[in-house]
């Protein structure tokens, strides 16, 4: 699944393409791929897109009205743009015809993902952002963990439940606590003013790294472009189950969390 880096890269590749453009058409292929399925994007028609925001793993594209569409790429979305006179691939759900000549599309066979409409930015944020995520994972610091230390939980599945920390998945939050040296198991009112110093610090290296690399492509996930991201190849343990860890060169341990698979170094990542 596209976690913050991958989807903050869709929308530094979008951002030139809709920036300015005026909206010609929108059409919904699957109607229950939007919601509310029956919103009315044809007030859409005529709007200029004047901002895209990224909070967590969610997009917004906001129109010169406050008109807001909001993106979630879930498992296999992709959100790309492609010149109008192209044939539409197969799985395409949603497309917003722009003056320029080009298509937003957004395709995503597993249609784990979705569009949302809003009339006005304000009350996209009141509906998907306040009261309902934590604070975005490139904002992080220290103090936003202040109450765990009464909080109940273990590391890992605090991490990817948003509710903490927004935008961070498997991939990263394998990652991030691979480098601090946490165990996924880990009882998050044990941790430390020290451990949560350093958890703030691997978060934010791990997601400057896959920022500057375009992000992680696995299987699916492209940016606006079209083009793969290439973090998977500093990987150091996501995916890695079972081959030894590049620090110590004990064989990583798989088990699930959160109903994830989870890969760490018992020998590099202690339980607390």
């Amino acid at each position: 699944m596209p976690e913050l880096p991958e989807v903050e890269e869709v929308r530094r590749t979008l951002e030139p393409v809709v920036i300015g453009a005026v909206v010609v058409r929108v059409r919904l292929v699957r109607r229950d791929y939007l919601t509310p399925p029956r919103a009315p994007l044809v007030r859409l028609r005529g709007r200029t897109i004047v901002a895209t925001h990224r909070y967590g793993k969610k997009l917004f594209c906001r129109c010169d009205d406050g008109q807001t569409l909001m993106f979630h790429l879930g498992m296999s979305g992709r959100l790309e743009s492609f010149p109008s006179h192209l044939p539409l691939p197969p799985h395409t759900h949603f497309i917003i015809d722009l003056n320029s000549g080009l298509q937003i599309r957004m395709r995503d066979p597993r249609r784990f993902g979705g569009v949302w409409y809003y009339p006005s930015f304000e009350k996209a944020c009141a509906e998907e952002i306040q009261g309902v995520l934590g604070v975005d994972a490139l904002h992080l610091t220290a103090a936003h963990f202040n109450h765990w230390s009464t909080a109940h939980g273990r590391l890992k599945a605090r991490l990817l439940g948003q509710r903490d920390v927004a935008g961070l998945g498997n991939i990263y939050v394998d990652e991030a606590l691979w480098l601090c040296g946490l165990s996924p198991l880990t009882l998050v009112r044990r941790l430390s003013p020290q451990h949560i110093e350093q958890l703030v610090k691997a978060i934010h290296l791990v997601l400057k790294k896959s920022l500057s690399a375009g992000g992680t492509t696995l299987r699916d996930y492209r940016n606006a472009a079209g083009q793969p991201g290439g973090f998977a190849a500093s990987l150091q343990v996501y995916g890695r189950g079972g081959r030894p860890c590049f620090r110590c060169g004990d064989n990583l341990k798989m088990l699930v969390v959160a109903g994830r698979t989870t890969v760490y170094c018992r020998h590099c990542q202690k339980s607390r």
